[in-house]
């Protein structure tokens, strides 16, 4: 931007909009900055469009931008209306759903204000607050060297063959002709030439063999691009064999048997690239505060289930509660700017009637930063329906249908906290230095001594159970717990809730001190009960003992290769390699861990004997699949082979747990915890019980934290689970439960495991993270046999496996109705492969109904081993993943990214739609779209019939040989998509540069000129995706997996 010495700059500013005539005449609109006009336009367009303004700006300022609807018309039954996406500043594209983005409709008298909308129905402005990080003074720019886009290419080629005609090939970058060779050398030689391209654009680089004959053959061993070798059969090759049509591609070959033509896709790395890295003006340095939220509310329910309702920010999810029959305060927090104003939602989403009930939601007040503001207070509207603001009219209290209460909160309710209260109504209080001998009514023993809180959690069941008090708070410190919390239908309504401000610790661990030294800074402790696979110290899981030479950063690291039983594969017995193993490594109690080749799923069992002389260890048990040639194991729970800080075993000879601390001057003190519950809280038969705040650690791998069971309408949230098994099982028909905001991390198995017909539940707004780390075959949310469950905004990183996995095994766990939308899931199949970021299994081939939309994956691996005992990486590792037979599935509007095979994978499955997805290949290996039969032992509903596949966005990193991979897929509609650096396939496909807002920092939102637009494809809900008030509260330590 030019700048001038009084201080204002020249700003761009971009509009873009389109519109729908009336009486022939066109929307217009007038754009203003701080009150001064600086331009007009008319939008006489109905498809987006884009409209440019250049001002001059004070620097280093903040400023109001208002675009004025002005000609709002209905004429002769046609309705003229003005359609916002987004404005742009200086390229920095702000959408028009923005939290700063305000809709004034009507008169422009500040009256009638909603959040900003596409939709400009009745006039009115669109008023955008823009912060002075977005006006700065411009820096003086440094000289820069010219731009080198000339490199030297190599092509290394020889021929063979008695032909007397030499073998031509034709030598093009990005389908264009460079030169063409005959080669005769018959050793191989190097072919010098000169080419120009865009050093910040990969390229494709193509070498054509037209004259291919009997006797003739063209070799080509590689190329060179200023010097840089790349292999023919490297991951940036791919040869189309035969005519150079892309019907017949393969990965890269020396020889060009076929004719055909070998290309290469090189990334802008090639070229003296990437560009740098622009990145957006930022606000880090925005003031933030953490602000409490609360709800007062009340609801009706139909079948059974009551209201529900969201609370948005500013456009963001910071919370959801489901509305009981009695009034209550729902709190929450979130972290806002305190300067600004803000708009505050509660939405109301499942609305719902019948002759004789209704569902309803009645709001009574919301109270922000200790100010209380009623649901009819001016300046509170409530948009009917659709979130469109079409329908708005003043607050109520009652919700009589979807929609939402918007309160407008001015900037000084933010920048003061009115003191906080003690809690209003009469509570019970557990604490550390209670007693249960004393009343439990107050919050900390008195001065004398002679009354306080209680001392442990049964206590204040039992004083709830007898009393009108339905509240218990939890003051902070560890609980250490011998037997579970067991809370039943006699708990109906009562809650358990950390303390304001502290930490509350339910532990299932023993804490174990008085360790003796051993040497080499190993120490041992005599224990009653062996230990099993957990122990932590400070929060900080340990490791199992083991042989191997096992790495926080490579998977691969300690496990052991192994073949099949001499008398074939088998559950219960392996063969390891050479002399790898020992007697000595066998001691008692030393188990086994075993995945066969295909890392499908993991067993850890106890060795019963090893026989050196046929290299054999047979297990106690079966490890419940066959051990095949390239299996791989690992050996734990030896003492013998604690030799790593952070190591311990069992030592069955004398009775003790071995350890070797990492800091061996300190952990004494605190000594270490040996989780020996597996159940912390279990809710049977339990509704409307409340656990909020808690934290729930040291429970057995095996075990599950929270269990429900039978369990109906129960609200657990902002709670921490740390060093689980499973974080909270659903089982046994527990519906329409609400799972929010809680933290999930270091998790042994899976964080919500939903099972037994357990329905209607939300899991929304949860973080949870490093799952997996003792058993493999997990997810950050799984269910089998569950309906009509949402799992939404949850943030899902570091799986050994799965991020989200609905399992339908047979008839008995049918899955129907269940909704994974706008979650965040990276880094998934770390450790296992034929697996996705999301998936679904569809045994029993029926139409599930489900929908899969607005999520963002990155990182779906894929890990798995050869027969011959070598690591396969990047193996099966699929962004969504409809296996088996999985049909009726809606995938729609996500964005996938580094996927080991493919973006989506219909696996055998029916009548499945994928539109609107936008994926981003990095390779020839990874394709968008792959559909194939399923297994032949399902029989003839292992064909795919009736998938589509239209209207989507797919973009190479590099030029792509293709986008699809069909085997046995019985016809999909595969058209209408847009490609950008591979080549189309439907007729219908739509080629070029989708302009992405910065994709080399990361945002692939779509440019208003993208043609991709223009053909009808949305930009994605980028705002919606993940979970926004994750990683607001502590986190745990690092860990030893």
């Amino acid at each position: 931007m030019a700048s001038t010495t009084s201080g204002l700059i020249d700003v761009k500013f971009a509009i873009n909009a389109w519109g729908a005539a009336a009486g022939g005449v066109w929307p217009r609109f007038v754009l203003r900055l701080d009150g001064q006009e600086i331009g007009q336009a008319s939008v006489n367009s109905a498809t987006p469009g884009r409209y440019e303004f250049t001002a001059k700006v004070a620097a280093d300022q903040a400023h109001r931008l208002q675009l004025h609807y002005d000609n709002d018309a209905l004429i002769n039954g046609m309705d003229r209306n003005l359609f916002v996406r987004s404005f742009e500043i200086n390229g920095m594209d702000i959408p028009v759903t923005h939290g700063s983005v305000r809709y004034d409709r009507g008169a422009l008298d500040g009256r009638d204000v909603t959040a900003g909308q596409e939709g400009l129905y009745w006039g009115g402005a669109l008023n955008v607050d823009l912060p002075a990080s977005h006006f700065p003074t411009p820096a003086v720019p440094a000289e820069t060297a010219p731009v080198d886009d000339t490199y030297a290419l190599t092509v290394t080629a020889w021929r063979n063959g008695s032909h007397w005609v030499p073998p031509l090939f034709k030598l093009l970058v990005d389908d264009k002709l460079v030169a063409q060779v005959d080669v005769k050398a018959t050793s191989p030689t190097d072919y010098k030439f000169t080419i120009k391209g865009d050093p910040n654009e990969p390229h494709k680089i193509q070498i054509i063999y037209p004259n291919d004959a009997p006797g003739r053959d063209l070799f080509v061993k590689g190329i060179k691009v200023d010097g840089q070798f790349v292999a023919s059969t490297s991951q940036y090759a791919s040869y189309d064999k035969g005519p150079v049509d892309s019907q017949y591609v393969v990965p890269g070959q020396e020889g060009l048997f076929w004719g055909g033509a070998l290309t290469f896709g090189l990334p802008e790395s090639y070229f003296n690239g990437p560009a740098p890295v622009v990145q957006k003006p930022s606000d880090d340095n925005t003031p933030t505060k953490m602000i409490d939220l609360a709800v007062k509310a009340s609801g009706t329910s139909y079948n059974g289930i009551p209201a529900h309702f969201k609370l948005m920010v500013d456009g963001h999810l910071v919370g959801e509660a489901n509305a009981t029959a009695a009034t209550q305060t729902y709190s929450f927090k979130a972290a806002v700017d305190p300067t600004k104003a803000h708009h505050i939602q509660v939405v109301y989403d499942n609305d719902a009637y019948s002759s004789t009930q209704d569902r309803n939601l009645y709001v009574d007040s919301l109270t922000v930063n200790g100010r209380t503001i009623a649901s009819t207070a001016t300046g509170v509207v409530y948009d009917k329906g659709a979130l469109d603001g079409k329908d708005v009219v003043a607050g109520t209290r009652a919700l009589l249908s979807n929609g939402a209460l918007d309160f407008s909160v001015p900037a000084s309710t933010f920048t003061s906290t009115v003191a906080s209260k003690p809690p209003a109504a009469a509570a019970f209080y557990v604490a550390t230095n209670g007693k249960d001998s004393w009343s439990g009514k107050l919050a900390a023993p008195n001065a004398d001594g002679t009354d306080g809180p209680f001392a442990s959690l049964e206590k204040a069941q039992a004083a709830m159970r007898a009393s009108s008090i339905d509240t218990t708070y939890v003051r902070g410190g560890t609980y250490h717990l011998t037997k579970t919390l067991e809370l039943t239908a006699q708990d109906n309504g009562h809650s358990f809730k950390a303390y304001n401000g502290e930490k509350a610790t339910l532990s299932g661990g023993q804490v174990v001190k008085g360790f003796t030294s051993e040497g080499n800074g190993v120490y041992s402790a005599k224990l009653a009960t062996a230990t099993d696979l957990d122990l932590s110290i400070g929060g900080v899981r340990q490791r199992l003992a083991e042989k191997g030479n096992w790495s926080h950063d490579d998977v691969t690291a300690g496990w052991y290769f192994a073949d099949a039983a001499a008398e074939g594969p088998r559950g219960s017995s392996l063969r390891y390699h050479g002399t790898e193993i020992a007697r000595s490594d066998i001691a008692p109690g030393t188990r086994i861990q075993i995945m066969d080749f295909e890392r499908l799923e993991d067993a850890i069992v106890e060795v019963a004997s090893i026989n050196t002389a046929t290299r054999t260890l047979t297990f106690k048990s079966s490890a419940g699949f066959e051990i095949h040639n390239g299996a791989t194991f690992r050996l734990l729970d030896n003492p013998g082979h604690v030799n790593k800080a952070g190591e311990f075993a069992w030592r069955e000879s004398d009775g003790k747990l071995v350890f070797k601390p990492e800091h061996p001057t300190s952990f004494q003190q605190e000594g270490v915890e040996v989780a020996r519950l597996g159940t912390l809280v279990r809710l049977t038969e339990a509704k409307g019980v409340t656990l909020e705040g808690l934290t729930f650690t040291n429970t057995l791998a095996t075990g599950e934290a929270l269990v429900l069971s039978k369990a109906s309408g129960n609200h657990i949230s902002n709670n921490d689970f740390l060093n689980v098994g499973t974080g909270i099982a659903l089982k046994n028909g527990s519906s329409n439960n609400l799972v929010f905001g809680n933290d999930m991390e270091h998790l042994a198995r899976h964080g919500v495991n939903m099972t037994g017909g357990s329905n209607g539940n939300r899991i929304s707004g949860n973080d949870i993270s490093h799952i997996g780390e003792i058993y493999k075959h997990v997810a950050g949310v799984m269910g089998a046999g569950v309906s009509n469950n949402v799992i939404s905004h949850n943030d899902i990183s570091d799986s050994a496996r799965y991020g989200i996995s609905l399992k339908n095994w047979s008839d008995t766990t049918l899955n129907y109705n269940n909704v994974i939308e706008y979650n965040r899931v990276t880094d998934t199949v770390r450790e296992t492969a034929d697996a996705g970021a999301i998936e679904t299994l569809g045994r029993s081939s029926v139409n599930t109904g489900t929908i899969i939309r607005g999520n963002y994956i990155e990182g779906a691996h894929g890990l798995a081993t050869s027969t011959s005992g070598q690591w396969v990486h990047d193996q099966k590792g699929f962004g969504i993943y409809l296996d088996d037979m999985s049909g009726g599935t809606t995938v729609a509007q996500n964005f996938i990214k580094e996927t080991g095979w493919n973006s989506v994978f219909i696996h055998g499955g029916d009548n499945n739609v994928v539109k609107g997805n936008f994926a981003v290949l990095a390779s020839n290996q990874e394709d968008f779209i792959r559909v194939g039969s399923a297994s032949p032992t399902h029989g003839a509903k292992a064909v795919p019939y009736n998938n589509t596949i239209t209207g989507n966005l797919v973009y190479g990193e590099l030029p792509l040989d293709d986008y699809v991979e069909l085997w046995s897929a019985n016809n999909p509609v595969i058209n209408k998509n847009f490609v950008a650096n591979a080549p189309a396939y439907g007729s219908g496909d739509v080629l070029g540069n989708p302009l992405f807002t910065n994709r080399l920092a990361g945002d692939y939102s779509l440019q208003a000129g993208s043609k991709a637009l223009a053909m009808g494809i949305s930009d994605l809900e980028w705002e919606f995706m993940g979970n926004h008030v994750a990683g607001q509260g502590e986190l745990a330590p690092d860990h030893l997996f």
